[in-house]
């Protein structure tokens, strides 16, 4: 059963006469799309059915493109001409540096950060770990972002250091200098997912402001997480009056915020990104050393270099090293999709890979994008038409296809650390960016979404009622206004196939 049809149902003029007929067929029965299924023993009605369903909004201009295929041989059940054609993934590029990382790291790694002494002076070393001071990870080991902090003021008190008579110098180097990637729309930037990405990050690399209500009619009392000295509140809300949720804004030019509107009741503002992330941490650190008794006489300074020519501390100088485990980042790159960790993850992957390759380089999207096309090769995966700008898909430039995920997807299936890869992605109704999806079946789906404006994307693991695992990716591009009717698509074909498919019968 295969229809055949352009992917944009366009005729050239020499043949637009002679095949009109046959297009407005196809045009009705297909949604414009090529049908493929897995052979003679596929279900060419529940191929149809995707189909169908896939094509509804055709009219508005919106493309997809989607690939279902069967566990563990890859047989096509399902898969549009196109599926080869490069798209817009937004956040489902997120999976393509998962995988890369949990491959090339392996799945106990653990990414460091250290608290080193050089004579008078305190160093922050960051090798790139997105982790250090997560509100999420420190809640779920019964900390908050402040307890590394809290825990490196006691290794220097258990040292008999009560003062730092030198400057608090941080090395970011671990990281290229690029914090904000150039294809970032402006107005992202704003806004806690387009965070800056350095080699040292503390709590996403954002700051949280909690307001509570005082007397009636006078400003509101405030409180920001991590508490630092050099940031600057501009208090414009008012306690009591109409129950509307307060707002803040970062203005630009520095760790400047805005906070306003009525405040009737404890609310957490939205995180907000700040300026030089480095900075921010050492503020942070020095600012809990004061509340610990330990003073820092001298200033917060950049490291121009690493410490003695070496990203690593020497045992001797380290006072104290965090540790982020990658599986609780990956948790956080494809639950939540948070871009930070997905950013952090690609540039400190490339390091390493460049870095097996006798090439001492910082942390880049270059570098990852070496990493991410070198895994896809030893995967047998075509990445000829990838094209790589970040590593959280934010970037309106990153291409992927549907028939490369699908692949990506098969393989981390029978991965040495698929179990890894697999506890990583979000589950329909019970957690991440789909727990108000798939609510009538709980657990059965588990996969990656994606959004920017225009690109509705979701990848990942059905699990069947006939009992098979099924692979599948939908990308929807170019279309204009809500993504809410493409998702509901993209749910309705997942629920076919969860409900109806059948194993494909051996010959």
């Amino acid at each position: 059963m295969t229809f055949i049809a352009s992917p944009a149902c366009k005729l050239s003029r020499n043949h637009r006469t002679a095949t009109l007929t046959l297009a407005l067929i196809l045009t009705l029965l297909q949604g414009c799309s090529h049908v493929r299924t897995a052979g003679r023993n596929a279900d060419p009605t529940l191929a149809q059915k995707i189909n169908t369903t896939l094509h509804q909004l055709d009219s508005t201009g919106a493309i997809v493109s989607a690939r279902f295929i069967e566990t563990p041989t890859g047989n096509v059940i399902f898969e549009t001409e196109n599926n080869d054609y490069p798209f817009k993934p937004a956040s489902n590029m997120k999976l393509l540096i998962s995988a890369t990382a949990l491959d090339h790291f392996g799945a106990d790694h653990t990414f460091k950060t250290y608290l080193a002494l050089d004579g008078d002076d305190l160093w922050i070393i960051g090798t790139g770990d997105p982790a250090t001071g997560d509100p999420v990870i420190a809640k779920n080991q019964g900390g908050t972002p402040t307890t590394i902090l809290d825990q490196w003021a006691q290794a220097l008190k258990d040292q008999g250091i009560t003062e730092i008579k030198g400057d608090l110098v941080y090395d970011d180097h671990a990281l290229d200098g690029y914090d904000l990637h150039p294809t970032w729309n402006l107005d992202d930037l704003l806004h806690w997912y387009a965070a800056p990405v350095s080699g040292l990050a503390f709590n996403d690399n954002c700051v949280d402001i909690t307001v509570t209500p005082a007397d009636e009619a006078r400003p509101a009392n405030y409180t920001v997480m991590p508490p630092v000295q050099n940031i600057t509140i501009i208090n414009n809300t008012i306690s009591g009056g109409e129950e509307h949720a307060p707002v803040i804004v970062k203005l630009p030019g520095g760790n400047i915020y805005e906070i306003s509107g009525p405040v009737t009741k404890e609310t957490a503002l939205k995180s907000k990104p700040v300026e030089n992330p480095g900075a921010f941490f050492s503020d942070a650190l020095k600012t809990n050393l004061k509340s610990h008794g330990i003073e820092v006489l001298g200033q917060i300074r950049r490291a121009d270099n690493h410490l003695d020519g070496q990203l690593i501390p020497s045992e001797e100088k380290t006072v104290a090293i965090h540790e982020s485990r990658i599986q609780d980042i990956l948790a956080r790159v494809n639950k939540p999709s948070q871009n930070l960790f997905a950013e952090m993850l690609c540039k400190t992957t490339g390091r390493d890979f460049r870095r097996q390759r006798d090439l001492d380089e910082p942390g880049s999207w270059l570098n990852g994008k070496f990493a991410i096309k070198a895994f896809l090769q030893k995967a047998s995966i075509n990445a000829h038409p990838l094209v790589v700008a970040d590593g959280s898909g934010l970037s309106h430039n990153n291409r992927v296809t549907t028939k490369m995920i699908s692949s990506l997807l098969l393989y981390m299936h029978s991965h040495p650390h698929a179990d890894a890869f697999f506890n990583s992605l979000t589950i329909g109704g019970v957690d991440g960016t789909i727990r108000r999806r798939f609510t009538e079946v709980p657990g059965k789906v588990r996969g990656k979404t994606g959004y920017i404006s225009g690109v509705r994307a979701l990848s990942g693991y059905i699990q069947t009622d006939a009992g098979p695992t099924v692979i599948f990716s939908i990308i929807y591009n170019e279309f204009s206004g809500s993504a809410k009717p493409y998702e509901k698509l993209q749910d309705q074909a997942v629920m076919l196939v969860l409900r109806e498919y059948q194993p494909t019968k051996a010959k």
